[in-house]
């Protein structure tokens, strides 16, 4: 793995985390995503008092409860199905379960589609979030950790954006009795689904592999690293801080092709470029310009405190809410750039072809993967 990385993995949380999540009631949204069940896999082995698995997927919900109720120390596991978009069924969930700790791992983090369809990436996204937000304050949850992304650093697209959003609602809810936090998430190795899969099926075939650009870069991280990173910054979290794993510099995605390939013994691969699409960037980065970067107790975790959110958010908020509510995809993005003055969109015709290996896409909370 640390080949493909480029660095050492980091898998290991600390007693810290342990201490946290003992003999407490947990909430996991989007708990059947890949980042989710990871993350409720290892909440589980830390005996929490309660394991509550919230998601709209009601066939997957009873099967990943089941699962989970079936291993030895997660005896206690709920599932409830619901859309964090829906108040009623948010609030009715946190009224029942009670929970102290909160991850909020629901969402939409496919680029391409969050672009096309810039409403229902805002629904998801920043309603759903907030929702759950007013939610968790009113029912009062201890910690709440949102699942975000790198592409929320000085965001060029619209999932960029909506993430951005989502960890500015987490400081108007602050301070106060409920803890804050973001994790930013880079694209995860391993994930269900992963392009790596299809990248190995088509090599091994002969196939050509299609990629956005030749510079091209990602930061890249393992499912057992977000999961560990969410927990930890649930522990280190103080006051609505954004978290990032120290991922060192970003890896060109066309020099993970060539590793991967290495990796499986297989012969050289023929690499073609499809261009890069709308709100598609060369490189991420884990942190804004803007933004100071702050060490934490865990030495490969950095964390920011933002600056305060803009005088009269929420009600810049409700008109964002009105425009993706009547499918006002102009007025939506037009709403983007006056709440987020450093949101830059980059608009570019969508490439033709195949959908390129390297195009940004992820959960209904997937992590984002190549």
């Amino acid at each position: 793995m640390a080949l493909l990385l480029g660095r050492d993995e980091v898998a290991v949380a600390g007693p810290r985390v342990q201490r946290l999540v003992a003999d407490r009631r947990v909430l996991v949204t989007g708990a059947c995503g890949t980042i989710g069940s990871a993350l409720c896999e290892r909440v589980g082995r830390l005996g929490p008092a309660a394991l509550w698995l919230m998601d709209r997927d009601g066939r997957r919900l009873d099967r990943l409860a089941a699962e989970l109720a079936g291993r030895p120390g997660t005896e206690r596991v709920m599932a409830a199905r619901a859309d964090v978009r829906d108040r009623g069924r948010v609030e009715a969930v946190l009224r029942e379960a009670r929970p102290e700790l909160v991850f909020h791992a629901a969402g939409q983090n496919e680029l391409g589609k969050v672009e096309d369809d810039p409403c229902q990436g805002v629904a998801a996204n920043v309603v759903g979030t907030r929702r759950l937000v007013d939610a968790a304050v009113r029912h009062g949850v201890e910690r709440l950790v949102l699942v975000s992304s790198d592409k929320a650093a000085d965001p060029a697209s619209v999932l960029g954006a909506t993430m951005r959003l989502g960890e500015l609602l987490l400081q108007t809810a602050t301070p106060g009795p409920t803890r804050f936090a973001a994790v930013r998430v880079g694209n995860v190795i391993g994930a269900r689904g992963s392009p790596l899969t299809a990248l190995a099926s088509r090599i091994s075939s002969g196939e050509a592999v299609t990629l956005t650009h030749p510079e091209v870069a990602r930061h890249f991280m393992t499912l057992a690293e977000a999961a560990v990173l969410l927990l930890e910054a649930a522990a280190l979290t103080e006051e609505a801080e954004t978290f990032a794993l120290d991922m060192g510099s970003p890896v060109p995605v066309v020099e993970l092709v060539h590793r991967y390939a290495a990796r499986l013994r297989l012969p050289e691969v023929t690499i073609r470029f499809s261009g890069l699409g709308p709100g598609e960037k060369l490189a991420e980065k884990t942190f804004a310009d803007s933004e100071r970067r702050i060490r934490t107790a865990h030495p490969k975790i950095w964390g920011t405190r933002p600056a305060p959110p803009p005088a009269g958010l929420p009600d810049l908020l409700d008109a964002l809410e009105r425009a993706a509510a009547r499918g006002d995809a102009a007025g939506v993005r037009l709403a983007l750039r006056r709440l987020l003055p450093e949101y830059r969109p980059v608009r570019r015709p969508r490439p033709s072809g195949e959908r390129p290996l390297c195009e940004a896409a992820g959960p209904r909370f997937d992590p984002p993967v190549l």
